[in-house]
C-alpha cells in the first residue's frame, strides 16, 4: 500500500509541475524560458554557496546531484571522433552532459509536457548557478538536444 502511495504522490507532482510549466509560458509569454533560467541560475547560486570549490565538472555534478543513480544520472559525453570531452576556441570551454535519468524529463514525458520547457530551464539555471559557485566563474549550459532517452546540454565557461 505504501507504494501505492508514493506512487500516487510522484503522478500528482509530476502533473503539478505539468501545471506549473504550461501556466508559465502562458502568463509569462515566450520569455518563460529564459526568465526560468534565469530564477533557476540564482536558486543554483544559492544553493551552491555549500559547494567545495573544485575544477572537477564530474566532482560538482556528483555534489549536485548526487551520485550517479535512477532519479538522477548526468555524465560527460564525448562524439565517437572527438579526442577529449573539452571543446571550444580560446579561453572559451565547452563540455557535453548527458541526462540519461531526470524527474523533470520523466515529468514532461508521463504529462505530455513539451520537453526543453519552463521545468526544463529552471532545471539547467539551477545546475549552472551552482557550478558557478563550484567554479568560482560564471557557467551557463544549454540543450542540444531534448530527448524520451536522455537529454544533452552543452555545459560553457571561460578559462581566466
Amino acid at each position: 500500500m505504501e507504494e501505492d502511495a508514493l506512487k500516487g504522490n510522484m503522478l500528482a507532482l509530476m502533473k503539478a509541475l505539468a501545471q506549473v510549466d504550461l501556466a508559465s509560458e502562458a502568463v509569462i509569454g515566450k520569455a518563460a524560458p529564459t526568465l526560468m533560467y534565469l530564477t533557476g541560475k540564482d536558486l543554483g547560486r544559492e544553493e551552491g554557496r555549500s559547494l567545495e570549490v573544485t575544477d572537477d565538472l564530474e566532482e560538482a555534478l556528483a555534489a549536485i546531484f548526487g551520485p550517479p543513480g535512477e532519479v538522477w544520472h548526468v555524465e560527460l559525453w564525448k562524439n565517437l571522433e572527438d579526442e577529449d570531452y573539452v571543446f571550444g576556441e580560446g579561453l572559451e570551454m565547452k563540455m557535453r552532459l548527458l541526462f540519461r535519468a531526470c524527474p523533470v524529463r520523466q515529468a514532461c514525458l508521463a504529462t505530455g509536457v513539451r520537453m526543453g520547457g519552463v521545468a526544463c530551464q529552471i532545471t539547467h539555471g539551477f545546475t549552472a548557478g551552482a557550478l558557478e559557485r563550484a567554479f568560482e566563474r560564471k557557467v551557463d549550459i544549454h540543450t542540444e538536444h531534448a530527448g524520451p532517452g536522455a537529454c544533452m546540454l552543452v555545459f560553457e565557461t571561460k578559462m581566466e
